[in-house]
């Protein structure tokens, strides 16, 4: 049995991932989760709950799973290792031991004289993800998905006024050598509009999300009709109980998978004024071309493509918030 990576690399052994599942090889599973999480290759465990907002609390469970194997694969294609039909050898572990983050897959936080608008934008976000303690996809095969409520396309924060497109709904990935790369920067809104806030599915209230990190959904299709990602885990909500559109101290908080709060767009040959009924609580994408475009980049992700039941993160961000931390 074995405790860590090293001792594994003194045998001289192989080692399958089926072994590595074995009780008594948990602790070394999951130093080898917690270094691939560390180098941005695996989806850390989210969590929260009634009081705690959602966000990474753990690196792994210790068990070798289809997603631990996914980011095992990514890593040899990065270091030039070799991993053969589910065995680890030696020499992969000793380049997992000797990866560090900042040199393997760094990224690039400060801003740079030849920055576009673009790009200082997605630092900026990324700068704020880093302060909050999000977990960030570093490789170049994976997509962050984040949503900013209360924000222009510029990065300028807005009024964030009721039953309005005023968010942004947003996918970058990062370029080797650290640059991030913004693909999607749509609008879109992450709050109920005025039908489902006067009234609501719910007798405590629309749905409003909490700020915060979530890994909840799955490709499929909302109300069984539009192409979207499907909420399949844990969201944290405030419940608009006086129905004023807004968040309050006085808001019951509300944690479930079945809320149905998806990402989907609006319909395919109009673009709304208002977001009206088109929001109960769902992230929608304001235009539905752009929308399909949206869900055809997240399904390139190495993630989704070693796995097609994979759960997607998205990342719920204050426009206020990132004004204040990350001020334009």
């Amino acid at each position: 049995m074995y405790n860590s990576l090293q001792q594994i690399i003194d045998s001289r052994q192989f080692i399958t991932t089926d072994a590595l599942n074995q009780s008594g090889n948990r602790p070394a599973a999951f130093e080898l989760q917690s270094r691939l999480c560390d180098l941005g290759l695996l989806d850390p465990e989210i969590d929260g709950d009634l009081r705690k907002p959602f966000g990474p609390v753990g690196k792994g469970d210790g068990q070798i799973g289809v997603n631990t194997r996914g980011a095992i694969h990514e890593f040899c294609r990065i270091s030039g290792t070799e991993y053969l039909d589910s065995t680890v050898q030696p020499e992969l572990l000793w380049a997992m031991i000797k990866a560090r983050p900042e040199t393997f897959l760094p990224l690039q936080f400060d801003n740079r004289p030849d920055d576009d608008a673009p790009t200082r934008f997605a630092k900026r976000i990324l700068r704020y993800m880093r302060k909050k303690g999000y977990w960030i996809a570093r490789s170049y095969n994976m997509y962050n998905i984040v949503y900013i409520e209360g924000m222009d396309a510029d990065g300028t924060k807005n009024l964030d006024l009721h039953n309005q497109w005023n968010d942004r709904r947003i996918v970058f990935h990062i370029l080797p050598g650290g640059k991030p790369q913004m693909i999607v920067n749509d609008q879109a809104t992450t709050e109920p509009g005025r039908v489902f806030t006067r009234h609501p599915l719910n007798r405590q209230g629309a749905a409003r999300i909490a700020f915060g990190q979530y890994k909840a959904w799955v490709d499929g299709l909302h109300k069984g009709i539009q192409p979207a990602l499907v909420q399949r885990h844990n969201l944290r909500v405030h419940r608009d109980l006086n129905k004023d559109g807004f968040r309050n101290a006085l808001d019951p908080i509300d944690i479930g998978r079945t809320f149905g709060i998806n990402q989907h767009s609006t319909h395919p040959n109009r673009v709304p004024l208002l977001v009206n009924g088109y929001s109960a609580g769902c992230f929608v994408g304001r235009r539905y071309r752009y929308h399909l475009s949206f869900l055809d980049i997240v399904r390139r992700d190495v993630r989704y493509l070693q796995n097609k039941g994979y759960l997607f993160i998205s990342t719920i961000i204050s426009g206020d918030d990132l004004e204040r931390e990350e001020p334009v």
